[in-house]
């Protein structure tokens, strides 16, 4: 079972390309802090990232690190509030406290950088 978020309007309607938002799974929280989680957004070698909602029902990016990446949030957490808000999402909060450490930020729709690179094509020039 399988559900879309809603186009961005920050992409040409070329690039729109819905994100699959899957269900949890067993094992997955269904909350963490603050926030409801309620789908998966992605998963990979540092761990998951989860569609999550605030309080006041604001829509949120949950990034749990796998346990054995916990030491690197901070550093994670530090060097994404040093870049420029307009390249990257803003960090709402981090938690290395306890046993799913996580970082909470906003959410930004639209395609995922693959989908964009499958549809595009890459920019710039290649490296060899």
């Amino acid at each position: 079972m399988r559900r879309t978020t809603q186009p961005s309007q920050n992409f040409p309607d070329d690039l729109c390309i819905p994100s699959p938002v899957e269900i949890l799974v067993a094992g997955d929280p269904q909350r963490l802090g603050g926030y409801w989680l309620a789908g998966r957004l992605g998963a990979g070698g540092q761990g998951v990232v989860y569609e999550g909602y605030a309080g006041d029902d604001t829509r949120v990016a949950v990034k749990v690190l796998h346990r054995d990446r916990a030491a690197q949030l901070a550093k994670e957490a530090a060097a994404a509030q040093r870049v420029a808000s307009f390249c990257t999402a803003r960090v709402i909060e981090a938690c290395s406290e306890g046993p799913r450490p996580y970082l909470v930020s906003e959410y930004v729709p639209g395609p995922t950088l693959r989908e964009a690179v499958a549809r595009a094509g890459r920019s710039g020039p290649r490296r060899r």
